[in-house]
């Protein structure tokens, strides 16, 4: 019987530090391939922090070289892998969730609900962020996104088998994102993952429990404080949950 196991990599970061940033996310994936995790979800903004002013300069298009160490560990591991950071297109600055699949394949997506002081630095996105793996089907929503019903809707009508989140909450949102997430898995029968960070970014403390629920709204596994990878492994119709703590702890 076959196995799909997807992951929130519950990842802390440096204020603006790309190299430092990067070296950890390769650690939660070399962590989370070990673990034969084939879907790996990292937070929002997760490589350059939650750091909206400095956004301009950092800030990177889609074939920056930095990035193709992501290309190569989605190839060499078989995992579609998704980061968050500012995303260059065009004359456009997106909050942005760049996913790199073991084919080679780099698909850009940009929040669509900008929060606050993220309309000064960014562009909403458009488009429905959805794609392909192994006969399952994964859509994409950045923090804000999941606060809007039509978003889950639509992707649920177009075959989604996994709503990965990409997020910021703090203790004192954590709840309603909850709220939110776990009601559009039981009306949508589509399972809902959640990857917060886990350290403070951006003038926030983030609350962690990185977090995933079933096609019912129950939710099998939640993390809790410090970098972990939150996984979830379904065989057959049934879902489970582990949580792992990285081996490899960021000093920050």
């Amino acid at each position: 019987m076959s196995v799909w196991s997807v992951a929130a990599a519950q990842s802390g970061s440096r204020p603006g530090e790309i190299d430092h940033n990067l070296s950890r996310h390769l650690d939660f994936i070399h962590q989370a391939a070990e673990l034969q995790v084939d879907v790996l979800v990292f937070p929002e903004l997760s490589l350059s922090g939650y750091e909206l002013a400095l956004s301009p300069t950092l800030a990177m298009e889609i074939n920056d070289p930095r990035l193709d160490a992501f290309a190569s560990a989605a190839s060499e591991y078989q995992m579609s892998i998704v980061i968050g950071l500012p995303l260059l297109q065009g004359d456009q600055t997106l909050l942005g969730a760049l996913t790199f699949l073991a084919d080679g394949t780099k698909l850009a997506y940009g929040k669509r609900e900008l929060f606050g002081e993220e309309n000064l630095f960014f562009q909403a996105g458009e488009g429905v962020p959805l794609f392909g793996y192994r006969h399952h089907h994964v859509a994409l929503a950045i923090c804000a996104d999941i606060s809007v019903e039509e978003y889950a809707r639509d992707a649920a009508r177009r075959g989604a088998n996994l709503y990965a989140t990409s997020v910021l909450a703090s203790e004192k949102g954590y709840a309603k994102d909850c709220e939110y997430l776990a009601r559009w898995s039981k009306e949508y029968k589509m399972p809902v993952l959640m990857a917060n960070h886990a350290l403070p970014t951006g003038g926030y403390q983030s609350a962690g429990k990185s977090a995933f629920w079933d096609e019912q709204g129950r939710q099998v596994v939640s993390g809790s404080s410090g970098e972990q990878l939150v996984i979830a492994r379904r065989t057959g119709k049934d879902w489970q949950g582990e949580v792992h703590s990285l081996r490899y702890p960021s000093v920050i």
